[in-house]
């Protein structure tokens, strides 16, 4: 997998040296982003995040071209979404490699999703992670992942495999959430974090902000009630089908 790491763009630290880094929980609480950053498209089916991460997004979409939007895929995710997530891939690369031995899933699957019984919590799980893309005044995906030949991957957020307009597409993405303070997961595109343990292990910082969400506040728990009502609904009027797109948690990892 060929990429090009910009200067100064750090290497994502590993899940051991995260566990080393210090967590000072600062408390701060979490935000709906559908009422913090209207002008974000909250795309996400668990929308909160950390206030400060809010306001970033907010820096964020005022700061790409004009007639876009940014739009947040994944934020906030419980202990157990993480869990279903990860477990869920490393099940799907079981199946797939049937001879791999388990230290082996267990290094592959942490490529793309953050264990979820790691020292380091995951990213997602502390309300400071985002997964994020581009939509413009029509609601329609801004082109970030197209390559020039077939099978090449987009994954890396340097690759160089993308077609010109999407490369560019992609730097105007890097830009506006670099400048208001977010720092970028190198192997996925679409993964941007502040005040989490990886936040810290790439920029520096001696500690990270946000720990583990212990208690989710009331209005938190009323919206993964409804989730969690609305899918077990789903499930009942389509037992025979498949499971709704979008699910408890969405195919992005980390």
């Amino acid at each position: 997998m060929r990429t090009l790491r910009e200067p100064g763009s750090p290497r994502e630290p590993g899940i051991g040296p995260l566990g080393r880094i210090p967590i000072r929980e600062c408390g701060e609480p979490l935000v709906d982003l559908r009422v913090a950053c209207p002008e974000v498209v909250a795309a996400c089916r668990f929308p909160f995040a950390r206030r400060t991460v809010a306001e970033m997004l907010v820096r964020a979409a005022r700061a790409l071209p004009e007639g876009w939007r940014l739009k947040v895929q994944t934020a906030l995710r419980t202990p157990e979404q993480q869990a279903e997530g990860y477990w869920g891939h490393y099940r799907k690369l079981a199946e797939r490699h049937p001879e791999w031995p388990r230290h082996i899933l267990r290094r592959e699957a942490n490529r793309f999703w953050h264990p979820p019984d790691a020292k380091a919590p995951p990213g997602h799980c502390t309300g400071g992670a985002v997964d994020v893309g581009i939509v413009d005044a029509e609601s329609r995906g801004v082109d970030l992942t197209a390559t020039r030949k077939p099978g090449q991957s987009a994954q890396p957020t340097y690759s160089l495999h993308l077609t010109p307009d999407a490369r560019a597409h992609r730097r105007a993405l890097i830009r506006a959430m670099a400048d208001a303070g977010f720092s970028n997961c190198a192997d996925e595109w679409w993964h941007w974090s502040y005040g989490d343990s990886a936040w810290a292990g790439r920029t520096g910082a001696p500690f990270a902000l946000y720990d583990r969400i212990a208690l989710l506040p009331p209005e938190v728990l009323a919206e993964l009630a409804r989730i969690v009502g609305c899918d077990e609904q789903d499930r009942q009027s389509h037992q025979t089908g498949p499971r709704r797109s979008g699910g408890p948690y969405d195919e992005r990892g980390a």
